[in-house]
């Protein structure tokens, strides 16, 4: 069957809408509805010393209660009565003000916030955090800060619920795996970043590095500053280090922004099936569109990495250290 030039084109456009709504529904069903931070916990409350046990109060005797004194009604002569005294009206109630109708929220309430511009990137391995970006976008720029995951900081341990057991002085990279789950995981390092650096992120992006190798199966490299990152490079990253580590990871993170502008609709679900699972967010699908589309606008990437030194044995933040926004 011979098709017409105008037939193919009818042909091509609704596969086109039909690929479209498919990988909308697919993205959907993966992320949901927005997932927003919630305020930090409080600190378990000290065990206070009990107050000693007062002695009991003696419960005194019963008085004897005297006789009431009899009381009679004054006798009334005949006809003399006066006649009753009318009750005075009763006052008239004062209607209820109608209740307001309650109003009904938007249905992008909790669901769609397009003003999220600033998020914390988060890679894992093995459950714990090795790549700690905190990233602002404003097009057509965009600025990345690295944050070496050795760095010491308040961090809590968390029991079921989100609820504080502990705090102590620990690597902010384990945050991520003294929870119940990895979504309070990642709650917990926004708050041990903040106790770090007073910036608590908005929202956050966690991805999981057990799929490196189906991501580089899909996408061979990726473009970076000192050249292309492959799988080999990648894994010689994670043997890196303090702020060595920490800046090939925002240079890998600014080369998978790149290249992700640079996908077309048809490779999306080639893209999803290689990273299954291996991403978490609090920002819906909306949300991520939306941060994806102002992504594609930058033209300039600042990279940065907040400085450390080592005191006492430990690596804690450099008193120079200062987030640029």
């Amino acid at each position: 069957m011979h098709l017409t030039r105008k037939q193919t084109i009818l042909i091509v456009t609704l596969s086109g809408v039909a690929a479209l709504l498919l990988v909308g529904l697919l993205l959907l069903l993966h992320y949901g509805k927005s997932d927003p931070i919630p305020a930090e916990p409080s600190l378990p409350a000290a065990t206070e010393t009990p107050a000693p046990t007062e002695l009991p109060t003696p419960t005194p005797e019963p008085t004897a209660t005297p006789s009431p004194t009899p009381y009679y009604l004054p006798l009334v002569p005949e006809g003399a009565a006066n006649p009753p005294t009318p009750l005075p009206p009763a006052p008239t109630a004062t209607p209820a003000p109608e209740a307001k109708p309650k109003s009904v929220p938007s249905p992008r309430d909790g669901i769609y916030n397009d003003e999220i511009r600033e998020f914390m990137a988060i890679g894992t391995q093995n459950g714990e955090a090795v790549a700690v970006l905190l990233v602002r976008v404003k097009p057509p720029d965009a600025i990345v800060v690295a944050i070496p995951c050795e760095t010491q900081a308040k961090v809590y341990t968390l029991k079921k619920g989100a609820v504080v057991s502990q705090a102590d002085d620990a690597p902010i990279s384990c945050a991520t795996v003294r929870t119940e789950n990895k979504r309070e995981g990642c709650w917990n390092l926004v708050w041990a970043v903040k106790n770090l650096t007073g910036y608590c992120a908005q929202a956050y992006l966690c991805v999981d590095f057990a799929c490196m190798d189906a991501f580089f199966s899909f996408a061979p490299s990726l473009p970076a500053d000192g050249g292309d990152v492959d799988l080999a490079a990648f894994s010689d990253m994670l043997k890196e280090t303090g702020e060595a580590r920490a800046a090939s990871m925002a240079q890998l993170g600014v080369g998978a922004v790149r290249f992700l502008s640079k996908v077309s609709l048809w490779d999306l679900p080639s893209f999803r099936s290689a990273t299954r699972g291996a991403f978490t967010s609090s920002l819906s699908v909306l949300e991520l569109l939306s941060l994806m589309r102002d992504l594609k606008k930058v033209d300039s990437f600042t990279v940065s990495v907040l400085p450390t030194e080592w005191k006492d044995g430990v690596r804690v933040l450099s008193d120079a250290a200062v987030l640029p926004f």
